[in-house]
């Protein structure tokens, strides 16, 4: 600007100086002279010009940029999955000030190339604003490094000055839910559930490639991996929408010890679970056959499971048949005429007292814990007396029962009871109303249902659940294991 001033005064000086000297045209020597000097100076002229500008002044000279203040901080990592996670972050400032704001990120032991996005769940508000980012195609079992990012309205990014960590899960996980839950002479069947929601929604919108499987031999080193085979018998298994699976292991040798594994091939790298063991069942455990005329009934249940028509020590669909304490393959008669007494001091499966289980206790503070809930076929009433092709519904069969058919009163041959008629087949299946038993006497004899499920209660393991209706009520719920009641079973 000093330049420039001086420029337009040596302009100035020019002009008068020129002015000057023309008003002495008749004194030929000094015009001559001065002539001179305003021919030296033209050629400061152009340069001038070009420095002043047309009418340059202070007034137009370029503001600075004016400093926006815009904090941001890291927040935590939620809902790790195998390739997925959601990230937090704060943005402190006010809204006009910041155009985008998001979350950075890389491998902690990579090359540190930062990979920024851009949030599109922002939930603002005054000066103080929250931010979510959930990233996608991560690999599993890894290390992250993140940070928080804000761009002002000058497109300057800041960056949070905390960096946090993450990591992804191992696919570990996903083989710990599993167990071999019926086990048979010639057969055992593997319940697996995946339990973590996030998990199954990465396997079902196929964020990975993951091929599950179990393994068995009666030679335990069989069941460790060459690579990425086994040598041991290999069976794939398949997730339903309920995100549980089962898988049938046949031709198997009664009363033998097998082991077998879970595994999880993903992206190429396998994953095998600890070994574990079972022993398949001998020819004497099974004490009896299903009675002549006894019909496996499709109701055409979404899960395919039939039901039998008639109960367990029954001859016909109306008989009341036995009596069964829960997890005990002896019945009893319904008038109580044997004498039998229902009750903690002689159940099976306690030490006289309802908090001393000692098998099928999934919760601490009631006896030995052992983390059963569904009764083993060695004591199942409905296996046990009719054989291998029968066994006891679960409570969750129960219930999809009562949801896929419509329930009546109704009376059989002189006999009371509910009828279930299929929404779908109509077909139908009759439970006489026997009562229970307890101590030695029978309650309810003709007026209410008591019919067992194999599934213990997990949260107050010295009941079991159960089957309950009588006039204008079916329902499911739990009572105490040493109580006598029927046994409907359904074909395995």
């Amino acid at each position: 600007m000093w330049f420039q001033r001086k420029v337009v005064s040596l302009q100035c000086i020019i002009y008068l100086k020129c002015t000057i000297n023309c008003q002495y045209l008749d004194n030929g020597n000094l015009f001559n002279m001065n002539m001179k000097i305003f021919k030296s100076l033209l050629w400061l002229l152009p340069l001038s010009f070009v420095l002043v500008g047309c009418g340059g002044s202070d007034d137009e000279e370029e503001a600075p940029q004016q400093q926006i203040d815009v904090q941001v901080v890291t927040g935590d990592a939620q809902n790790a999955g195998l390739t997925s996670i959601v990230l937090q972050g704060v943005v402190k400032a006010a809204a006009s000030s910041y155009t985008e704001v998001g979350i950075a990120y890389c491998l902690e032991n990579g090359d540190n190339s930062m990979v920024y996005v851009k949030s599109t769940d922002l939930e603002r508000d005054a000066g103080y604003s929250t931010f979510y980012v959930t990233l996608t195609g991560l690999q599993p079992d890894m290390s992250y490094m993140y940070y928080a990012y804000a761009k002002d309205v000058h497109d300057k990014i800041h960056n949070a000055n905390e960096q946090k960590t993450f990591r992804t899960n191992s696919p570990d996980v996903l083989l710990e839910s599993n167990l071999m839950q019926y086990v048979a002479i010639h057969d055992a069947t593997l319940s697996w559930k995946l339990d973590d929601d996030e998990f199954f929604s990465e396997l079902k919108d196929k964020k990975f490639d993951a091929t599950f499987g179990v393994v068995w031999s009666v030679v335990k080193d069989e069941l460790t991996p060459i690579g990425s085979r086994f040598s041991a018998q290999n069976q794939a298994v398949v997730f339903d929408k309920d995100q549980t699976s089962t898988a049938k292991l046949t031709s198997l040798q009664p009363l033998t010890q097998y082991y077998y594994t879970t595994y999880v091939d993903m992206n190429g790298k396998l994953y095998v679970a600890p070994v574990s063991s079972f022993v398949t069942l001998s020819e004497e455990d099974i004490k009896g056959t299903a009675p002549t005329g006894v019909e496996a009934v499709d109701l055409g249940l979404p899960s395919g499971t039939k039901w039998a028509s008639m109960n367990v020590g029954a001859e016909k669909p109306e008989d009341t048949g036995l009596f069964f304490a829960w997890g005990e393959t002896d019945g009893y008669v319904a008038d109580g005429s044997d004498d039998h007494f229902f009750g903690w001091t002689n159940y099976k499966w306690c030490k006289g007292s309802r908090n001393t289980q000692t098998k099928y206790c999934p919760t601490y503070g009631h006896g030995d814990v052992d983390n059963k809930e569904v009764l083993d076929f060695v004591d199942d009433a409905a296996y046990v007396n009719w054989g291998g092709e029968w066994r006891m519904p679960t409570a969750e069969e129960v219930h999809e029962l009562m949801d896929n058919t419509t329930s009546e009163w109704t009376t059989v041959n002189g006999v009371d009871g509910y009828q279930f008629t299929s929404n779908t087949t109509g077909k139908t299946i009759f439970f006489p109303a026997s009562g229970c038993r307890v101590s030695e006497s029978n309650y309810e004899n003709g007026t209410d249902c008591y019919y067992w499920a194999s599934t213990v209660d997990s949260e107050s393991p010295y009941a079991s659940r159960y089957l309950r209706f009588y006039v204008g009520k079916v329902f499911l719920a739990s009572l105490f294991r040493y109580y006598g009641m029927n046994v409907r079973p359904v074909h395995r």
